[in-house]
């Protein structure tokens, strides 16, 4: 199959005079066929036109029915349009809603970004208020939500006890299931999505403390009305200054700057998850509980977890060398470095994730584990093994530096993180529901065998 790309001669041929097209010839017919080029994209529904003789050695193949797109791992199909997030790997650049984030970081706080995100503009003085009254005033989970994650053991991982509490919520709120009520109930009805968007942001927070404070032992504390969301998370957590019985300022601001920088990224292993089970016109809580199971792989958010369960192994800083050693070596594997997407020596939210980490330097010298990790991060910045390689340790990685910083234990950074991506979520099913509806249902080509003959029926 010949490609080409231009328009040298696609003014003569192409019915529908398209001024960018990807001209292809079929080697199998030679027939010629012209695809639309739309934002340095093709639509892989225009291959189905691509047809061939049944290859009756290989049926399964179904070369009548068109050319598919074979891509494991999506690594080059777009699966939806947004106007949300942009995200350049090779210039090292984010922008939320065409704003870029070193314009947001210090400036806007978690309410500012969330509302950009999800309604597309920075909120008014008088939008913000709402919002964070909004959120305040949400009404807290029932009781068995509560109880269900007490059933855990305490030292259970967190996050399976955020995703028992989100069921639990959501088996207590059965008119807010479009199957249990036998209609849809989200899709262009922005109204009520608008009202699930803030109670499930609130609920998110209760439960994710609840399960922290069973956790760590710790008691829980209800919300308060004057409280930012960061705020009331932490003293949810009782994750508070023992002086003052509220949440130690420098640690929101910390946060507030954090959350800024971490809101979105695209569509990421999470996003699309998340995306995949919206595009079936769920609940938002169903597609948060997918999310989650997502990010807690450890090819996705979980690989924070395996990172510092690597730096604990290592045991002291003088076993440093030896581990990056081992990892060039192939005989381990060096969690948290290494991104997908950018192609630049730091990951731009990393930049301002140090700054951060400077600040926290006190906090930082105190955490045996963290002065392993950035022994590491020392050598690994400076060896060539790494550089060549462009592994550096990724923006997640460096965020839970912080939180680590802040007193939060390793498997509690991801609920963090999970919880500071929600605004994000939040904007992407905002963003599908305003939308059509058409369900994900990807391909596959199957390669194994088939019966010789078939029975009829």
């Amino acid at each position: 199959m010949a490609i080409q790309s231009g328009h040298s001669k696609v003014e003569e041929l192409t019915p529908f005079n398209e001024p960018k097209v990807l001209e292809i010839t079929d080697s199998r017919t030679g027939k010629c066929y012209f695809i639309p080029i739309d934002h340095n994209a093709v639509s892989a529904i225009h291959f189905q036109q691509i047809k061939a003789p049944e290859d009756v050695q290989n049926p399964a193949n179904q070369n009548q029915n068109g050319l598919r797109v074979f891509d494991p791992g999506f690594q080059n199909t777009a699966v939806s349009k947004s106007n949300i997030t942009h995200v350049d790997g090779r210039k090292g650049t984010i922008q939320y809603r065409g704003i870029p984030i070193q314009d947001l970081v210090g400036k806007a706080k978690f309410i500012d970004t969330a509302f950009l995100l999800i309604w597309g503009h920075l909120p008014s003085p008088e939008e913000r208020e709402k919002l964070q009254r909004d959120l305040n005033s949400t009404s807290l989970p029932c009781q068995q939500v509560f109880d269900v994650i007490r059933t855990f053991p305490r030292r259970a991982p967190p996050m399976t006890m955020i995703t028992a509490g989100l069921a639990a919520l959501l088996g207590s709120k059965r008119e807010l299931i479009p199957a249990h009520m036998g209609k849809n109930l989200y899709l262009q009805n922005m109204k009520l999505v608008d009202q699930q968007i803030v109670e499930v942001m609130e609920n998110l927070a209760v439960i994710s403390a609840a399960a922290y404070c069973h956790h760590e032992g710790r008691t829980f504390r209800n919300p308060r009305s004057d409280f930012s969301y960061i705020e009331n998370l932490l003293y949810m957590m009782d994750h508070v200054d023992s002086a003052t019985g509220v949440p130690h300022p420098h640690h929101v601001d910390c946060m507030e700057r954090l959350w800024v920088l971490v809101a979105d990224h695209e569509m990421t292993c999470s996003t699309a998850a998340f995306l995949q089970t919206a595009s079936a016109l769920p609940d938002p809580i169903s597609c948060l509980i997918s999310a989650i199971s997502a990010a807690y792989g450890i090819l996705h958010g979980g690989a924070i977890e395996m990172a510092y369960r690597n730096i604990a192994e290592v045991g002291d800083i003088e076993n440093v060398q030896q581990k990056i050693e081992s990892v060039k070596s192939g005989k381990e594997r060096l969690f948290g470095y290494g991104h997908r997407i950018y192609r630049v020596q730091l990951c731009p939210r990393s930049i301002f994730i140090r700054e951060i980490l400077e600040e926290l330097g006190e906090e930082v010298k105190k955490d045996p584990l963290l002065r392993i990790a950035f022994e590491i991060d020392r050598i690994a910045s400076t060896d060539e093994y790494f550089t060549s390689r462009k592994l550096n340790p990724n923006a997640d990685l460096f965020a839970s530096f912080a939180y680590k910083a802040m007193g939060f234990p390793a498997n509690f950074i991801l609920p963090l993180s999970v919880i500071s991506r929600t605004q994000g979520f939040m904007a992407h099913w905002r963003e599908a529901m305003n939308g059509g509806a058409r369900i994900w249902r990807p391909q596959q080509l199957y390669t194994g065998k088939l019966a010789s003959k078939l029975t009829k029926f």
